[in-house]
Protein backbone atom coordinates (compact mmCIF):
# COMPACT_ATOMS: atom_id res chain seq x y z
CA UNK A 1 0.00 0.00 0.00
CA UNK A 2 1.25 3.47 -0.90
CA UNK A 3 1.28 5.99 1.94
CA UNK A 4 -0.10 9.44 1.07
CA UNK A 5 -1.71 10.63 4.31
CA UNK A 6 1.41 12.43 5.51
CA UNK A 7 2.07 14.00 2.10
CA UNK A 8 0.75 17.35 0.90
CA UNK A 9 -1.09 17.12 -2.44
CA UNK A 10 0.30 19.37 -5.14
CA UNK A 11 -3.16 19.84 -6.61
CA UNK A 12 -6.67 19.98 -5.15
CA UNK A 13 -9.57 19.52 -7.54
CA UNK A 14 -13.25 19.66 -6.82
CA UNK A 15 -13.43 15.88 -6.50
CA UNK A 16 -9.83 14.64 -6.36
CA UNK A 17 -6.46 15.21 -4.71
CA UNK A 18 -3.25 14.90 -6.74
CA UNK A 19 -0.03 13.65 -5.16
CA UNK A 20 3.48 13.08 -6.47
CA UNK A 21 4.08 9.33 -6.40
CA UNK A 22 6.37 8.79 -3.39
CA UNK A 23 8.45 6.20 -5.30
CA UNK A 24 8.52 7.85 -8.73
CA UNK A 25 8.73 11.65 -9.15
CA UNK A 26 7.68 11.35 -12.80
CA UNK A 27 4.28 9.94 -11.87
CA UNK A 28 1.33 11.20 -9.86
CA UNK A 29 -1.56 9.57 -8.03
CA UNK A 30 -5.10 10.94 -8.05
CA UNK A 31 -7.41 9.92 -5.21
CA UNK A 32 -11.06 10.81 -4.69
CA UNK A 33 -11.82 13.41 -2.06
CA UNK A 34 -14.04 12.31 0.81
CA UNK A 35 -14.29 15.57 2.77
CA UNK A 36 -17.57 17.47 3.09
CA UNK A 37 -16.36 20.32 0.85
CA UNK A 38 -15.82 18.12 -2.20
CA UNK A 39 -17.90 18.59 -5.33
CA UNK A 40 -20.36 15.74 -5.84
CA UNK A 41 -21.44 14.78 -9.34
CA UNK A 42 -24.08 12.14 -9.89
CA UNK A 43 -24.34 9.94 -12.94
CA UNK A 44 -26.93 11.62 -15.14
CA UNK A 45 -29.06 8.74 -16.45
CA UNK A 46 -32.42 10.43 -15.93
CA UNK A 47 -34.61 7.29 -15.68
CA UNK A 48 -32.98 6.52 -12.33
CA UNK A 49 -34.13 8.68 -9.37
CA UNK A 50 -31.51 10.97 -7.84
CA UNK A 51 -31.37 9.04 -4.57
CA UNK A 52 -30.49 5.83 -6.41
CA UNK A 53 -27.82 7.18 -8.77
CA UNK A 54 -24.18 6.32 -8.25
CA UNK A 55 -21.71 9.06 -7.44
CA UNK A 56 -19.58 9.77 -10.50
CA UNK A 57 -16.12 8.18 -10.19
CA UNK A 58 -13.59 10.44 -11.92
CA UNK A 59 -10.79 7.90 -11.63
CA UNK A 60 -12.73 5.05 -13.22
CA UNK A 61 -13.92 7.30 -16.04
CA UNK A 62 -10.48 8.78 -16.68
CA UNK A 63 -8.81 5.37 -16.79
CA UNK A 64 -11.36 4.19 -19.37
CA UNK A 65 -10.91 7.27 -21.56
CA UNK A 66 -7.10 7.25 -21.43
CA UNK A 67 -7.11 3.55 -22.29
CA UNK A 68 -9.24 4.35 -25.35
CA UNK A 69 -6.79 7.06 -26.42
CA UNK A 70 -3.83 4.70 -25.97
CA UNK A 71 -5.59 2.07 -28.08
CA UNK A 72 -6.28 4.63 -30.81
CA UNK A 73 -2.90 6.40 -31.09
CA UNK A 74 -0.43 4.31 -29.08
CA UNK A 75 2.54 6.04 -27.49
CA UNK A 76 1.81 9.20 -29.47
CA UNK A 77 -0.71 10.01 -26.74
CA UNK A 78 2.12 11.18 -24.47
CA UNK A 79 2.52 14.26 -26.66
CA UNK A 80 -0.66 15.75 -25.24
CA UNK A 81 -2.03 13.35 -22.59
CA UNK A 82 -0.62 11.59 -19.54
CA UNK A 83 -0.18 7.86 -19.87
CA UNK A 84 -2.29 5.82 -17.46
CA UNK A 85 -0.61 3.16 -15.31
CA UNK A 86 -3.74 1.76 -13.70
CA UNK A 87 -5.20 1.78 -10.22
CA UNK A 88 -3.06 1.47 -7.09
CA UNK A 89 -3.95 1.03 -3.43
CA UNK A 90 -3.15 3.93 -1.09
CA UNK A 91 -3.94 4.74 2.54
CA UNK A 92 -6.44 7.29 1.18
CA UNK A 93 -8.26 4.73 -0.92
CA UNK A 94 -7.83 3.59 -4.54
CA UNK A 95 -5.70 5.92 -6.63
CA UNK A 96 -5.15 6.41 -10.35
CA UNK A 97 -1.47 6.40 -11.31
CA UNK A 98 -0.52 8.65 -14.23
CA UNK A 99 2.47 10.35 -15.81
CA UNK A 100 3.23 13.65 -14.10
CA UNK A 101 3.81 16.60 -16.44
CA UNK A 102 7.01 18.46 -15.56
CA UNK A 103 8.82 21.44 -17.09
CA UNK A 104 12.36 21.26 -18.40
CA UNK A 105 13.67 22.45 -15.02
CA UNK A 106 11.99 19.51 -13.29
CA UNK A 107 9.20 21.49 -11.64
CA UNK A 108 5.58 20.40 -12.00
CA UNK A 109 3.97 22.13 -14.98
CA UNK A 110 1.36 24.74 -14.15
CA UNK A 111 -2.13 25.04 -15.58
CA UNK A 112 -2.98 27.55 -18.26
CA UNK A 113 -5.26 29.22 -15.70
CA UNK A 114 -2.44 29.75 -13.21
CA UNK A 115 -0.03 31.05 -15.84
CA UNK A 116 -2.55 33.54 -17.25
CA UNK A 117 -3.46 34.69 -13.75
CA UNK A 118 0.22 35.34 -13.02
CA UNK A 119 0.73 37.59 -16.00
CA UNK A 120 1.68 35.36 -18.92
CA UNK A 121 0.26 36.50 -22.24
CA UNK A 122 -2.29 34.18 -23.80
CA UNK A 123 -0.59 34.65 -27.17
CA UNK A 124 2.47 32.91 -25.68
CA UNK A 125 0.47 29.68 -25.80
CA UNK A 126 -1.19 30.11 -29.20
CA UNK A 127 1.22 27.88 -31.12
CA UNK A 128 1.11 25.17 -28.43
CA UNK A 129 -2.69 25.26 -28.33
CA UNK A 130 -2.88 25.00 -32.11
CA UNK A 131 -0.58 21.95 -32.04
CA UNK A 132 -2.76 20.42 -29.33
CA UNK A 133 -5.87 21.13 -31.40
CA UNK A 134 -4.34 19.63 -34.54
CA UNK A 135 -3.59 16.46 -32.58
CA UNK A 136 -7.19 16.18 -31.39
CA UNK A 137 -8.51 16.80 -34.90
CA UNK A 138 -6.09 14.45 -36.66
CA UNK A 139 -6.98 11.57 -34.36
CA UNK A 140 -10.59 12.59 -33.60
CA UNK A 141 -10.02 12.57 -29.85
CA UNK A 142 -13.15 13.76 -28.05
CA UNK A 143 -13.09 15.72 -24.83
CA UNK A 144 -15.38 17.56 -22.51
CA UNK A 145 -15.22 21.35 -22.57
CA UNK A 146 -11.55 22.39 -22.62
CA UNK A 147 -11.14 24.27 -19.34
CA UNK A 148 -8.07 26.34 -18.53
CA UNK A 149 -7.49 24.58 -15.21
CA UNK A 150 -7.45 21.18 -16.95
CA UNK A 151 -4.74 22.14 -19.43
CA UNK A 152 -1.13 21.89 -18.25
CA UNK A 153 1.35 24.09 -20.11
CA UNK A 154 4.71 22.32 -20.18
CA UNK A 155 7.59 24.80 -20.40
CA UNK A 156 10.55 23.50 -22.41
CA UNK A 157 12.67 26.49 -21.38
CA UNK A 158 13.34 27.90 -24.85
CA UNK A 159 10.09 29.74 -25.53
CA UNK A 160 8.51 26.44 -26.58
CA UNK A 161 5.46 25.10 -24.76
CA UNK A 162 3.36 21.95 -25.00
CA UNK A 163 -0.29 21.82 -23.95
CA UNK A 164 -1.43 18.61 -22.25
CA UNK A 165 -4.94 17.73 -21.15
CA UNK A 166 -4.81 16.39 -17.58
CA UNK A 167 -8.55 16.11 -16.90
CA UNK A 168 -11.82 16.25 -18.83
CA UNK A 169 -11.32 13.42 -21.33
CA UNK A 170 -14.17 11.74 -23.16
CA UNK A 171 -17.42 12.76 -24.81
CA UNK A 172 -20.30 13.15 -22.31
CA UNK A 173 -23.01 13.02 -25.00
CA UNK A 174 -25.78 10.52 -24.29
CA UNK A 175 -26.10 9.74 -28.02
CA UNK A 176 -22.44 9.35 -29.09
CA UNK A 177 -22.72 10.23 -32.77
CA UNK A 178 -19.36 12.01 -32.60
CA UNK A 179 -17.77 8.71 -31.57
CA UNK A 180 -19.46 6.76 -34.33
CA UNK A 181 -18.79 9.11 -37.26
CA UNK A 182 -15.43 10.84 -37.68
CA UNK A 183 -16.81 13.79 -39.65
CA UNK A 184 -19.22 14.57 -36.81
CA UNK A 185 -16.45 14.00 -34.29
CA UNK A 186 -14.12 16.48 -36.00
CA UNK A 187 -16.83 19.13 -36.06
CA UNK A 188 -17.37 18.63 -32.34
CA UNK A 189 -13.63 18.80 -31.61
CA UNK A 190 -13.37 21.99 -33.64
CA UNK A 191 -16.23 23.57 -31.67
CA UNK A 192 -14.54 22.62 -28.41
CA UNK A 193 -11.33 24.29 -29.54
CA UNK A 194 -13.02 27.45 -30.82
CA UNK A 195 -15.15 27.84 -27.71
CA UNK A 196 -12.17 27.24 -25.44
CA UNK A 197 -9.98 29.90 -27.04
CA UNK A 198 -12.81 32.42 -26.80
CA UNK A 199 -13.13 31.67 -23.07
CA UNK A 200 -9.38 31.99 -22.60
CA UNK A 201 -9.44 35.41 -24.27
CA UNK A 202 -12.15 36.59 -21.88
CA UNK A 203 -10.36 35.12 -18.87
CA UNK A 204 -7.06 36.75 -19.81
CA UNK A 205 -8.77 40.09 -20.46
CA UNK A 206 -10.16 40.16 -16.93
CA UNK A 207 -6.74 39.43 -15.47
CA UNK A 208 -7.35 35.84 -14.39
CA UNK A 209 -8.22 35.13 -10.77
CA UNK A 210 -6.68 36.43 -7.58
CA UNK A 211 -4.65 34.57 -4.98
CA UNK A 212 -7.35 35.58 -2.49
CA UNK A 213 -10.01 33.71 -4.46
CA UNK A 214 -7.78 30.67 -4.61
CA UNK A 215 -7.17 30.85 -0.87
CA UNK A 216 -10.89 31.04 -0.06
CA UNK A 217 -12.00 28.33 -2.48
CA UNK A 218 -12.89 24.74 -1.56
CA UNK A 219 -10.58 23.61 -4.36
CA UNK A 220 -7.28 24.82 -5.77
CA UNK A 221 -8.75 26.65 -8.80
CA UNK A 222 -6.10 25.00 -10.96
CA UNK A 223 -3.21 26.50 -8.98
CA UNK A 224 -0.45 24.24 -7.67
CA UNK A 225 0.09 23.95 -3.93
CA UNK A 226 3.77 23.25 -4.57
CA UNK A 227 6.00 22.40 -7.54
Amino acid sequence: MIGLKKTEPFGIGGRRLCFVHPDDPDRCIKVLRTDENRTIRLNKFSLIPVWARRVYDNNAHEMIELTKIKKKVGDLMSRHFPRCHGMVQTDLGPGLELDLVRDRDGKISRSLRELLSKGHSLETFREAFDEFGDFLLDHVILTRGLLDHNLAAQDHGNGKWTIKLIDGMGDPAWLPLARWFDHIGRRKVNRRLTDAWARFLGFAAQGGITEEKVKNSTWGQGFLKHR
